[in-house]
């Protein structure tokens, strides 16, 4: 599981989608606090 804050998620949006695509799991976090958890959908892995 990665930990991305807003804007770095905002800054990398494509690369952070590929990377949920592939599997990963990504937590965003504002002022260190998490408000989001990004999985991928079981149905839409892209092989």
């Amino acid at each position: 599981m990665q930990t991305l804050t807003v804007a770095a998620a905002k800054s990398r949006w494509s690369a952070v989608l590929a990377q949920v695509e592939a599997g990963e799991e990504i937590v965003i976090t504002r002022r260190g606090v998490p408000v989001a958890r990004i999985v991928a959908e079981p149905t839409a892995r892209f092989a």
